[in-house]
Order: structure tokens, then sequence, then C-alpha cells
């Protein structure tokens, strides 16, 4: 079983995220609306809500789902990403969620679904339009996109959980770079033994693999990765699972065009063009099903 030094790893993955956003300043065209509490549980249920400037009535709204391997990460790390989104037309909702190895699964799940109760109650306060939700999220937080897709889409696998579903349907989802197929070649816990558990629950493993889960009813889905992405190789199988139900999915290696290594999670650098291409695209595929 897989060990890692978490203290270390979260220094050198804070150290690539501050070189990527230095210089970054947020827009004058959005309006932020910062610190807000959908729960119990401190700075980890934050979250923000982004618009453009002007905005009066509710909008397509997308949640993103942050990534950083289940152990690392928060909304700041994403606000030049998740400002960007919004920018183009869009109210995003921008959240933190309980992080391993204190928190272990299925917190941020359960955080995910609070956020979504929230947001039925109070989002039209902020232009959230529940009708029309999209939902993205890149690395582990792709997974976490993929599964959470999963649980409201089909009832038997939310019957499965130990809390209710949200009552959201989601117009599709961006799933960037994302860890899938958790649990297709061994225990679920083989690689990430601080989000699941040294010992796992019987119930814990029945909810595994994912795609097993997965219907016609899923979400159509935009799915991507790099060329230097290690995660790779489990997106164009996912993409097509999804079409073997029958959903709409596109599947998109992305790619410098020098031929410079693309790496995991490039959509979130702002700097960086083949990202803005991929953001551009995702917000293309969303608006098909608006």
């Amino acid at each position: 079983m897989m060990k890692i030094d978490i203290p270390t790893m979260r220094a050198q993955m804070a150290e690539g995220d501050k070189k990527r956003d230095t210089g970054l300043t947020e827009p004058t065209t959005i309006t932020a609306i910062k610190e807000l509490s959908y729960g119990p549980h401190g700075i980890e249920n934050t979250f923000d809500i982004y618009y453009p400037v002007g905005t009066t009535t509710c909008l397509p709204t997308i949640v993103s789902i942050h990534g950083g391997g289940f152990f690392y990460g928060d909304k700041e790390l994403y606000r030049f990403y998740t400002m960007y989104l919004a920018s183009q037309g869009f109210t995003v909702v921008n959240f933190n969620y309980r992080l391993a190895p204190v928190h272990q699964y299925p917190a941020p799940l359960e955080d995910t679904n609070a956020l979504m109760n929230w947001l039925l109650i109070h989002g039209k306060e902020h232009y959230v339009d529940t009708e029309q939700l999209f939902l993205v999220g890149d690395s582990a937080g792709g997974q976490l996109a993929e599964q959470y897709a999963t649980l409201t889409s089909n009832p038997h696998y939310a019957g499965l959980m130990d809390f209710a579903i949200a009552d959201v349907q989601f117009k599709a989802v961006g799933l960037n770079c994302g860890a899938y197929f958790i649990g297709q070649t061994g225990a679920i816990n083989q690689d990430f033994p601080f989000y699941f558990g040294e010992t796992l629950p019987e119930q814990t493993a029945q909810q595994f693999p994912v795609e097993s889960f997965i219907t016609t009813d899923f979400p159509p889905a935009f799915i991507t990765t790099a060329t230097h992405d290690f995660l790779k190789d489990v997106a164009e199988p996912l993409a097509t699972i999804l079409r073997s139900k029958g959903v709409e999915a596109e599947f998109h290696l992305y790619e410098n065009p020098d031929g410079k290594e693309l790496h995991h999670v490039f959509h979130l650098d702002q700097r960086n063009p083949i990202g803005k291409q991929c953001n551009e695209e995702t917000l293309d595929f969303f608006r098909k099903f608006l």
C-alpha cells in the first residue's frame, strides 16, 4: 500500500501553485461574494460565488470541485480559474471541503452535497440558477465530480450512501485530468489509504468502482487530459464507458503545438494558451445544453 509524506507533498504542491499564480490579479469585471458558509466545519465549509458585474438575474451556474489528491487545496488556489469561468457569462461557485487525512471518505462528497442543498435554498439570492447547473472538477476533484454526478443520476447508487443526495441534476460536467477507476484493479485504499482508511469498511468497498454505477442518465461530459498528465491513461476509457451507456461524451487530449510537455491540471494556468483553449471549449460544450 502506497505511503506518502503528506506535509512534504503539500509544501511541494503549494510551491508550484504559487509560481503559477504569482502576478495574477482578480478581474474587476467580476463581482465576488466571499467567505460564505454552507456547513458546520469552519473554514473547510466556506465558499465564494462569482458573477459578472452588473448581473441582475440568475445565470447558468458552474460548481467547481478543486483537486489536490484529497489532502490538499482550497478555493483560493482556484479563484483565478473560476473567476475566468464567471467572466464568460456564468455564476460560479468555488468552495472548500474537508481534507484527508483528518477527514476521510466520504467527507468531500458529504460537503459537496451540503453545498448543493445550500444552493437550492439560498442560491437565487446570488444569481445561482439551480435549474441550469454544471459541475467541473480536476484531479481528485475530477473523481469527486464523476462520483457526485453518478450519485445524482443513479438512485440505486445514491441509496448506498448514509446521507440523502440533494435534489439536483447537472446539465453537463467537465472532468479534467481526473483520478477515475478507483478500485478497478484492487482495493480502493491501495493508493489512497489516507483518504479511505487503512481498514476498508465493507459498505465503502461496495461503492466502487464508481464506473460500474454509471447509467444512461449520467450528464453529458467533456473529458480532458494532456500529453504529460500522469493520469492521462484513465481519461479516454471513461469517455468510452459513457458513450457505451448512450451518454454524450467528448474526449480531448491537449498538447502544446511545439511539442513541449503539457502536464497535469494545465487548464488552471491562466497564462497558458492551451489551458485557455481547454476552458473555452469546455464552456462551449456547456452552452450546448442551455
